[in-house]
C-alpha cells in the first residue's frame, strides 16, 4: 500500500460543507435577521459558488473572501437586509464558521 501512495503529488478536499458548517454564520445572527437567516444562508451560499465558477470560466479571478463578501451582497439585497454592521459581522463569523459535530 505504501509504494502506491509514493507518487501522491497533492490532496484535494472541499472543506465547505463537507466539514464546515457555511450556515453557522447566518444561525449566529438570527437575533437580527429573524426568519431570514435560513434563505440567507442560503442565497450566499449559492451565489457564492456561482460566482467562483463564473469567475473562474472568465478567467476573471477574486480571491475566495472578496467572493463571499460579493456573494454575501448579494444575499443581504435578495432578502432586503441592508444593515453595513451586520454584514461585518457576518463576513467576521464567516471567517470562523463552525465545524460539523
Amino acid at each position: 500500500m505504501a509504494n502506491q501512495l509514493s507518487n501522491i503529488k497533492a490532496c484535494v478536499f472541499d472543506a465547505y460543507g463537507t466539514l464546515f458548517d457555511f450556515n453557522s454564520a447566518a444561525d449566529r445572527c438570527r437575533d437580527v435577521l429573524g426568519d431570514k437567516a435560513d434563505e440567507l444562508s442560503a442565497v450566499w451560499r449559492t451565489k457564492q459558488l456561482q460566482y467562483t465558477w463564473l469567475r473562474g470560466l472568465m478567467g476573471r479571478h477574486k480571491s475566495f473572501w472578496e467572493v463571499t463578501g460579493d456573494a454575501l451582497d448579494f444575499a443581504m439585497d435578495t432578502v432586503g437586509v441592508n444593515d453595513g454592521a451586520l454584514r461585518e459581522r457576518l463576513m467576521g463569523l464567516y471567517y470562523h464558521i463552525d465545524a460539523f459535530p
